[in-house]
């Protein structure tokens, strides 16, 4: 596999119609995406040895994804709707601050579903331009698709 541009993982915000339509959030410089697995143990001894070694068993339990992102702030579309879900301004569909979201990871695949927004986080220096920040939280299941 190639080695691929950071620049070409994207965060993509649904527009909220009835067939969503993805516009990239712009502005950002740094994004991370995180696959979580918990699990929870569930070792028993062994019956026909029950002095012997126990090796720990899990089993898969809650899965989530989290996403964030910084970068510099800018207008547009895609910051307005966002702003929509983060705040809850929009239509219904913002009320509880998820919207769907894909985040594109080159050469891999695409994860999409509904997100949370669990934080935005604005901030400027006198000589610079005004920055955000946030995160996002996995609302239900999220798809996976291979590139192809």
């Amino acid at each position: 596999m190639a080695k691929q541009q950071g620049r070409l993982l994207l965060i993509k915000i649904g527009d909220g119609e009835a067939v969503e339509a993805f516009t990239t959030l712009c502005g950002i410089q740094s994004k991370t995406l995180t696959v979580n697995n918990n699990n929870f143990d569930v070792t028993t001894m062994d019956c026909t040895a029950p002095g012997g070694q126990l090796w720990q068993e899990v089993m898969t339990g809650m899965r989530s994804v989290e996403v964030s992102g910084n970068g510099i702030f800018e207008g547009g579309t895609s910051l307005t709707r966002f702003k929509e879900i983060a705040f809850g301004t929009g239509a219904a569909d913002t009320a509880d601050a998820i919207g769907n979201f894909e985040v594109i990871v080159p050469d891999f695949g695409t994860f999409a579903g509904a997100f949370h927004v669990n934080s935005v986080e604005f901030g400027g220096e006198q000589e610079g331009a005004a920055t955000y920040s946030f995160s996002l939280a996995s609302s239900g299941a999220v798809t996976f698709t291979a590139a192809a």
